[in-house]
């Protein structure tokens, strides 16, 4: 299925290099980027299909892929028949009719959330949301197909097909569909938002990759809509998009396989770290410009060095700002860490003032329990002859 995938990406990327002066789906950004993003979820698909045979999560990502590929592949076959080139290849209609509804069946993903980490249901009680929600992609399917028939260039707009632009009853069937699929999604995540809070070692270090990646392109999505993007990057959040969406399948991947596994920790308190901060400067930033427009007025606030101040004050902010965020992350989200940290800070006050070996020997013993949490402890000290013996009350 992957040699499938990559050699129609091929097709693909071919098709929109040779149609870029003309919008489809690949207009904005990258030429082939969607087929590309489906060689990846494909990719991370076949790794984890031959890696982990009874895992259900690789045979979806490869579908996935294939799909997607599948999808754009023919939206640009019927751009370049239809549009670009007329009547330069054969059957432009009805490639211009799989591309129109491929992209509904898509609503598999949904069984990603069911089914993550392990291609298992969390329980036989999840069974009939499993029903549900293959019966509402199978019939938003079927009804995108049927409404967009027979195959014709108006295609080319998605769901406008002659006999359903807005009501008959595809166009009802759809709209229903389509809301089924979104209420069983939202039991999907459901499920998974009590796979995590149940989880405990592996398993729940794999849930946090995917919750992660997830919220991730959330975010960006929100982002995007709301138009909170630079001017100099607004051509390019298609590309963005993809390329954020393209970090589900490879934090599933990672999940599954296992490779870094324990590292999630340490990206997502970056994130929240960082992102944190980037918002705190530029709040301030912010705020030291629209003071001084206040008090000088804007002419001498838009001034070269008025701008170089405040990039130079903000500058200075940075690693204060960075240290006084990360501790009151750790404090908050990562309190084990805090937790050691503090103790360790305690002991090494301790260690400059006590001279006693004994209690010196209980206040170790009692530090490496309380950071590292070993399941026994044991304190050897040598001789003045190097014959290592117990010190007395050490071993635990």
């Amino acid at each position: 299925m992957w040699g499938v995938t990559s050699a129609l990406a091929a097709a693909d990327v071919v098709l929109a290099l040779v149609s870029r002066s003309t919008a489809n789906v690949d207009s904005i950004g990258l030429p082939g980027q969607a087929a590309a993003l489906g060689v990846a979820v494909g990719t991370v698909g076949v790794l984890v299909a031959s890696r982990r045979t009874g895992n259900a999560i690789g045979w979806l990502f490869s579908a996935l892929g294939l799909g997607l590929v599948l999808s754009v592949l023919f939206q640009d076959y019927a751009i370049r028949a239809l549009v670009l080139s007329p009547n330069s290849l054969p059957a432009g209609e009805l490639s211009a009719w799989f591309g129109s509804w491929l992209p509904a069946a898509g609503g598999v993903a949904i069984f990603l959330m069911l089914l993550f980490p392990d291609g298992h249901l969390p329980s036989r009680r999840w069974r009939p949301l499993a029903w549900v929600t293959a019966a509402a992609v199978t019939m938003f399917t079927v009804a995108a197909a049927g409404m967009t028939a027979p195959p014709g260039p108006e295609d080319l707009l998605g769901f406008n097909g002659p006999r359903g632009s807005e009501s008959g009853p595809w166009a009802v069937a759809v709209r229903v569909s389509f809301l089924g699929s979104v209420v069983v999604a939202l039991a999907s995540v459901s499920s998974l938002t009590m796979r995590l809070r149940r989880a405990r070692g592996h398993e729940r270090e794999q849930l946090k990759w995917f919750v992660y990646a997830g919220s991730l392109l959330v975010l960006v999505v929100v982002i995007f809509q709301l138009g909170v993007v630079p001017a100099a990057l607004y051509r390019w959040t298609n590309a963005l998009t993809l390329f954020v969406f393209a970090g589900i399948p490879t934090a599933a991947g990672v999940a599954i396989l296992k490779h870094h596994l324990y590292d999630i920790d340490l990206i997502i308190n970056r994130t929240v770290v960082y992102s944190t901060l980037s918002i705190t400067l530029g709040l301030v930033y912010y705020a030291v410009v629209v003071l001084l427009q206040q008090l000088v007025g804007d002419r001498f606030a838009s001034s070269q060095v008025v701008v170089a101040g405040s990039t130079l004050a903000v500058a200075a902010m940075f690693r204060p700002a960075r240290t006084r965020i990360q501790a009151v992350v750790d404090r908050r989200f990562n309190r084990r860490k805090y937790d050691a940290e503090e103790t360790l800070d305690f002991f090494s006050a301790r260690l400059r003032d006590e001279v006693d070996l004994n209690t010196l020997t209980r206040l170790l013993l009692h530090v490496v329990r309380q950071t590292l949490e070993p399941t026994e402890v044991s304190l050897w000290l040598r001789t003045s002859e190097r014959t290592p013996e117990s010190t007395p009350g050490a071993r635990v």
